[in-house]
């Protein structure tokens, strides 16, 4: 990030090594990958943000130069609490594993917010990502459709 005009981190995954779910992670995973026996959502997610975002907010910089943007890949969930509805579901409807997904998550948005006087963060909060490289997912796709069409505000 020595030279980087901006910085964007798009690292994760959905089903870490403890979510007994990673059987999955071909299906979930753009790049077809399984987590390792450390993969867990703090050191894939959180640790490997935190370097990025202190690597940049340390780099050397010249007075008056402007923050340097960093984007971070989050997720639609990430902004439950600010929705109807939100808070009921990650507390009473979320799986374990989920909640532990949006604890990294909302850690590196919050670290993000804590260097905005160097970094000029941009928080992406997509719903569902995939590509028509993995047509395995296609099928759940019109459901998200709807249910965002439908105002069903955690989509």
């Amino acid at each position: 990030v020595k030279d980087a005009d901006a910085v964007v981190h798009a690292v994760g995954l959905l089903f870490d090594v403890d979510s007994g779910l990673t059987q999955f992670s071909k299906v979930v995973s753009g790049s077809n990958s399984v987590p390792g026996a450390e993969s867990t959502y703090d050191r894939i997610t959180r640790q490997t943000a935190f370097n990025a975002i202190d690597a940049t907010a340390n780099r050397l910089r010249l007075p008056f130069a402007p923050r340097t943007p960093f984007a971070f890949v989050s997720c639609a969930e990430s902004g439950w609490p600010d929705v109807a509805g939100g808070s009921f579901v990650e507390d009473k409807v979320a799986p374990e594993w989920l909640r532990r997904y949006l604890v990294a998550k909302r850690a590196v948005e919050a670290k993000l917010s804590e260097n905005s006087d160097k970094l000029r963060p941009v928080v992406y909060r997509p719903s569902l990502i995939w590509s028509w490289g993995k047509l395995d997912v296609l099928p759940i796709i019109p459901v998200f459709n709807l249910a965002s069409a439908l105002g069903v505000p955690f989509v």
